[in-house]
């Protein structure tokens, strides 16, 4: 999760060098969803049901691609 993260970051900062134009709040408040993106996995880490591990990382990695495929079209709907 946090390579993921931190690719994520890479990828915006990238993206935001190429497009000078982009407005730096935008950015910035994107960097936020990332970092409280992974906030937010890292918590749920360490919560596991004992009872239900293969239910719980399922939806933990489904949780986790929905998430990123939003981030990465935030990304690139920045303008």
């Amino acid at each position: 999760m946090n390579e993921i993260c931190a690719d994520l970051l890479r990828e915006l900062l990238a993206y935001q060098q190429s497009n000078p134009n982009i407005p730096v709040a935008d950015v910035e408040n994107t960097a936020q969803s990332i970092i409280l993106m992974q906030d937010d996995f890292v918590a749920r880490l360490s919560h596991v049901d004992k009872h239900q591990v293969k239910r719980f990382f399922t939806q933990l990695q489904d949780d986790l691609t929905v998430s990123t495929n939003e981030i990465i079209d935030h990304i690139y709907h920045l303008s």
